[in-house]
């Protein structure tokens, strides 16, 4: 039976317990296990070729042992896809065309970010967005750092198959039968660990 947590006070209490307890299990992962699981999620996107009806892809420059994306990437840019990663200014949060990862630079908080250059907007047409997180539910719904950048950003389009957003984790950072949603929640489409795929119906 799925746990639905309705509370906005107790959904906090339960995103502070779950972001503090999956964020020291990641630290605790090693080099080689990171790079192992991240590529096993990169075969999976490539096998499952969601990038097949997107020429827009919406990366992010992986930090603290998150997935990491820099193979899928080289792939991307083999495909001559048009690849943006996220830059952010105060409380919000855009993309910037990327075509080589000597292009990112440290920013805010020490994640690497593009320079201001070509900014993907809806007019650029649909794209794929692969987005990191501290854990994730079976139906779709994201635990992050507790900012909201993500949230805010696909909150911003008027139809969300503007952007199909896809999650990639661990497959301990993926959470069955909790969901701790709440009015600010944007959720994904899909996500992807190292294990298993998850996608979720409309």
């Amino acid at each position: 039976m799925t746990v639905r947590l309705r509370t906005s006070a107790r959904n906090m209490e339960i995103k502070k317990e779950i972001r503090s307890r999956l964020k020291k299990q990641r630290s605790l992962l090693g080099v080689d296990e990171c790079c192992s699981m991240s590529h096993e999620i990169y075969k999976r996107l490539i096998a499952l070729e969601l990038d097949r009806e997107y020429d827009n892809i919406l990366l992010y420059s992986a930090i603290r042992n998150e997935v990491n994306t820099d193979e899928y990437f080289a792939y991307l840019i083999n495909k001559a896809k048009r690849i943006y990663y996220p830059r952010v200014s105060g409380n919000t949060m855009s993309f910037y065309g990327v075509r080589s990862l000597d292009e990112l630079n440290c920013g805010s908080f020490n994640i690497k970010e593009p320079d201001m250059t070509k900014e993907y907007t809806q007019a650029d047409g649909r794209a794929l967005m692969i987005v990191p997180g501290l854990a994730f539910s079976d139906t779709g719904y994201r635990i992050g750092y507790g900012k909201g950048f993500y949230d805010r950003y696909l909150s911003s389009f008027t139809k969300r198959d503007t952007v199909v957003a896809v999650g990639v984790g661990y497959d301990f950072q993926l959470l069955c039968n909790v969901t701790f949603e709440d009015e600010y929640d944007v959720p994904l489409d899909g996500v992807i660990t190292d294990k298993r795929e998850v996608f979720i119906d409309e």
